[in-house]
């Protein structure tokens, strides 16, 4: 009603201006949230203590997603399933590890409280995925499928 209002008048007021300019971003496209979450995997452990999740954030550049997402594996108290709102900072979670140029990861809990991290098709060396703890409160984390070096490093030559 007010659109079509807005059309049919001669010189807009500037409530009409300042209406047009609240609602046209929305019509555009624009994310108040600059940011996409992807839950890619969210895996409780046996006793449903602790849930450790795989995140995928994008974030919008330009007019669209960039194509360099960052990962997020997170551990959590179980509250029955990932509950994680689009773009929300990850204040009551625990960041496991934050990688960048990852290949797919995996989660399994192999006991109450040991947690398996496995890269597939990794091209990430464990070194170069930043802080990555052995655990966390009571759980035991293990890393699978990082290899020793990245991909776009060269080994050292032998004299």
């Amino acid at each position: 009603m007010l659109y079509i209002r807005f059309i049919r008048m001669k010189r807009p007021t500037l409530l009409s201006i300042l209406l047009l300019a609240c609602v046209a971003p929305g019509l555009a496209g624009c994310k108040d949230n600059q940011r996409q979450d992807t839950v890619i995997a969210s895996v409780a452990n046996p006793s449903h203590k602790y849930r450790a999740s795989i995140i995928l954030r994008q974030y919008y550049v330009d007019g669209k997603f960039d194509t360099s997402p960052t990962t997020y594996v997170l551990l959590d108290k179980d509250a029955g399933s990932a509950m994680y709102e689009n773009g929300m900072e990850f204040t009551d979670s625990q960041v496991i590890i934050k990688p960048t140029q990852c290949g797919p990861l995996s989660l399994k809990w192999t006991d109450e409280n040991a947690l398996r991290i496995t890269c597939e098709k990794c091209g990430l060396a464990l070194s170069a995925v930043g802080p990555h703890p052995r655990a966390m409160n009571t759980v035991r984390i293990d890393y699978e499928g990082f290899p020793e070096m990245s991909s776009w490093e060269t080994a050292p030559r032998g004299n």
